[in-house]
C-alpha cells in the first residue's frame, strides 16, 4: 500500500503548531524575515522534477549556465583549454536537487549527476564521451586523452534539445541550442 503526504504540522520554538495541506500537493514557504528550517528526511522521494544534482561552488569568474569550469584555488572559472586539468563539471540550470547554497557570496551550480544541458561543439552519436574545449563547450576526447586522462570526461552525450525551452508551466528556462548530457 502506498503512503500520500496529505499534511504537515511544524511546531515552532514558542509552541504555536500549525498545520498546512489537505490533498496530494503540498508546499512549505517562509515570507518576510522568517524561514523554515529543519529536516525532511523520507524513504523515497518520488517526482521531485529537473534533470540532476548540483554542487554549489564558489565562482571567480561569470556564470554561464551549460559552460564547463574548472576549479582553482580561488573558485570555478569556465575552462579556457582542451581537456583541461582540474575540470569540475557543467554549471546547471537543470537541477532538481542542489547541495552546499549559501556558502559562498558568488556561486555556481555544477552538475554532479544525471542530466544537464549543456553547450557542445556538435552533434554527436549518442554514448560519445565528452571533455571541454578551450570555449568551455563540450567536445569529443579522443582515446589519447582518455586514456592518459580519464578524469577529464565530463559528460557523455546524449542528443540536441530541440525545444526553446524546458521545464514545468511557469518554470521554464531558454535551452539556447543547448544538448542533453549524462554527466559523469
Amino acid at each position: 500500500m502506498a503512503s500520500v503526504l496529505k499534511s504537515i504540522t511544524l511546531d515552532d520554538s514558542n509552541g504555536s503548531v500549525t498545520t498546512w495541506g489537505s490533498g496530494n500537493d503540498l508546499a512549505l514557504s517562509a515570507t518576510g524575515s522568517n524561514s523554515i528550517q529543519g529536516s525532511f528526511i523520507a524513504e523515497k522521494v518520488w517526482n521531485s522534477v529537473w534533470n540532476d544534482v548540483a554542487d554549489f561552488q564558489l565562482l571567480m569568474g561569470d556564470l554561464e549556465y551549460g559552460k564547463c569550469y574548472i576549479d582553482t584555488i580561488e573558485g570555478a572559472l569556465i575552462a579556457n583549454e582542451r581537456c583541461q586539468k582540474s575540470v569540475i563539471g557543467i554549471a546547471s540550470d537543470t537541477f532538481g536537487f542542489g547541495v552546499g547554497q549559501g556558502r559562498y557570496p558568488k556561486e555556481v551550480p555544477v552538475a554532479i549527476a544525471g542530466w544537464a544541458l549543456a553547450y557542445v561543439d556538435k552533434e554527436y552519436e549518442c554514448g560519445t564521451p565528452l571533455t571541454c574545449n578551450e570555449s568551455g563547450d563540450l567536445t569529443e576526447i579522443t582515446i589519447e586523452e582518455k586514456r592518459d586522462y580519464p578524469e577529464r570526461i565530463v559528460a557523455i552525450y546524449k542528443k540536441k534539445e530541440v525545444a526553446e525551452t524546458f521545464g514545468t508551466e511557469g518554470q521554464t528556462i531558454n535551452v539556447n541550442g543547448r544538448h542533453w548530457v549524462k554527466v559523469k
